[in-house]
């Protein structure tokens, strides 16, 4: 938007004159909100037979959990469910199939598997990166849980392809991941909300 100025000069004939100028208005800037997870989780649960969920509360998945609060695991990464599944238990061996949306630390979207086939791995294999492979022991399939995984629990084989996943194919989020595993930051972690597709157990 442009605002008009008065300015007032005097001409050789002591007559004042009055003439506008046009100025640009002060830009407002905006802080950039960041992409909630909430309709990518719940379009990924419903689309691949998350109703065998039930959640111990309502709301959307971007509040409180409603389940348990978090729990911090001796790695330093922490869990906490938003809705506990009726299938098999994950665990040590389990095959695993993952519904994943995954967050930087201050929220920024990094990636989702809204539009590609789920995260599959065996756990304990280390096949995906250690917070995800120890933080989703002892969920059922179905159900839904944070994982907050730190910096020192996550890609540090790099984004390439043979390290543990989830890998993301684009480089966009490839770039980010490598910018935040390059941060001087012992705080600094991952953001994942998961859900529990498939679990077999031998």
């Amino acid at each position: 938007r442009i605002a008009a100025a008065s300015i007032v000069s005097v001409a050789s004939d002591g007559r004042r004159q009055v003439s506008c100028k046009s100025s640009p208005e002060p830009r407002v800037f905006r802080r950039r909100k960041t992409l909630s997870t909430a309709p990518v989780l719940a379009a990924l649960l419903l689309s691949r037979g998350g109703g065998d969920a039930w959640a111990a509360g309502d709301g959307p998945l971007d509040q409180e959990p409603v389940v348990s609060k978090f729990e911090k695991l001796p790695s330093g990464t922490q869990i906490a469910d938003l809705s506990i599944g009726r299938g098999p238990e994950i665990q040590e061996g389990s095959r695993v199939l993952l519904d994943y949306v995954f967050r930087r630390a201050d929220g920024y979207f990094v990636e989702s598997s809204e539009k590609k086939d789920p995260f599959g791995f065996v756990v304990g294999k280390g096949e995906a990166i250690q917070g995800l492979d120890e933080g989703v022991r002892g969920m059922k399939q179905g159900g839904t849980r944070r994982i907050v995984v730190p910096i020192k629990n996550s890609y540090t084989c790099g984004v390439k392809n043979g390290c543990p996943g989830p890998i993301p194919s684009e480089f966009g989020p490839r770039r980010q991941i490598e910018r935040q595993m390059n941060r001087v930051d012992p705080y600094n972690y991952f953001f994942f909300e998961v859900s529990a597709v498939k679990v077999v157990n031998r």
